[in-house]
């Protein structure tokens, strides 16, 4: 019982003697342990808001002293403090675009502890190559395709005919744009009996909310076979639409020109007139039927004029690989043929390629 007090009696005196030397030492201010004592930002802590700003301390917060043995403790627990500049950098993300800018801007220590990445940059601009801007200005908006027909024979006659041609075709609201060319070859027994080709460049432009429309045309056309090397033509006047859609078109012109038989015994410019009327019609997704006929009196005598005739039948083979089949008969008539026969009639069954 005598040593039960004694121990007692010495734990006694060693918490009297602690309490009294906590009591001597001095007093720590809390600047001097990383704490702010005045209004203003402070570390980013868990109450931070999504803005990046941070609760400031109240202002009345106590200056009193903290005991030594405590100091170590709250030490341990401070985060090592990161300079404000730091925490202002904002860090924007790229979910939370909006159209005035970004919805809610972090500090970085919060960003990068909330997963976020940084901004990623824009796509550079795709870049368009010289020699793509022509071709895709030919394949875009336009309506082509490229024809061939071959047949022959072997035995007592041997004969073998080529044509080959090639339409192109842009039609918007403002005007349509047409160009066409054929070329035919035939040979019989190794002798060429047929060599001609012709080139067509049409323009119709269309009058402001009007059925009427200005037009302009060119030509070129060569036969070994005719008195000519080669004729050249050109016209322009004015034209008049009753039907333009996508699925019919039909129209009308009447203009002036002149035109020009180079290699002919009479190989001077002669004034003309061109009378013409055209038309196309989409009879249902696999057929389609079109047609043209274009007179060119001269001026000084109408018996002196050209004919040319043409109609023709598209018969759509293959939706997918876009082949179609052609059946056509072209006319082309000459008044004067300077020797020649004034009548050429061909027939022609072609397969069509669009693209």
């Amino acid at each position: 019982m005598q040593r039960l007090i004694a121990v007692l009696a010495v734990i006694g005196l060693v918490v009297s003697a602690s309490q009294r030397t906590l009591a001597q030492e001095p007093e720590i201010p809390l600047w001097q342990m990383g704490i702010a004592t005045f209004p203003g930002k402070a570390p980013a802590t868990e109450g931070a808001t999504l803005s990046g700003s941070v609760q400031a301390p109240p202002t009345d917060v106590p200056t009193t002293a903290v005991p030594s043995s405590e100091v170590a403790t709250v030490s341990a627990n401070l985060p090592v403090p990161i300079p404000e500049s730091m925490m202002d950098l904002p860090l924007v993300d790229p979910g939370n675009l909006v159209a005035d800018g970004p919805a809610s801007e972090l500090p970085i220590g919060s960003a990068i502890e909330s997963g976020q990445t940084a901004e990623e940059m824009p796509l550079a601009e795709e870049s368009m190559s010289w020699y793509q801007v022509p071709w895709q200005w030919v394949t875009q908006g336009w309506v082509n395709h490229a024809e061939f027909g071959l047949d022959g024979s072997s035995g007592n006659s041997k004969t073998l005919a080529l044509q080959t041609g090639l339409e192109m075709k842009r039609k918007t609201d403002q005007y349509t744009l047409a160009l066409d060319f054929d070329y035919r070859k035939a040979t019989n027994r190794g002798v060429t009996t047929e060599d001609n080709g012709r080139y067509n460049l049409d323009y119709d432009r269309m009058f402001k909310s009007s059925r009427w429309s200005a037009f302009g045309k060119f030509g070129a056309e060569w036969d070994q076979f005719k008195a000519f090397d080669l004729r050249l033509n050109m016209n322009g006047g004015v034209g008049y639409y009753f039907l333009r859609s996508d699925s019919a078109t039909f129209a009308t012109r009447f203009g002036a020109g002149a035109s020009k038989e180079f290699g002919a015994p009479d190989d001077d410019w002669k004034p003309e007139a061109v009378f013409g009327t055209e038309g196309e019609f989409q009879v249902n997704k696999r057929n389609k039927i079109k047609g043209k006929l274009e007179y060119f009196p001269a001026w000084e005598d109408f018996s002196d004029y050209r004919l040319v005739a043409d109609a023709a039948w598209e018969i759509l083979l293959d939706e997918a690989e876009n082949l179609s089949l052609k059946l056509a008969v072209t006319d082309r008539y000459d008044s004067t043929p300077q020797g020649a026969r004034p009548n050429d009639v061909y027939y022609s069954m072609l397969l069509l390629i669009k693209f």
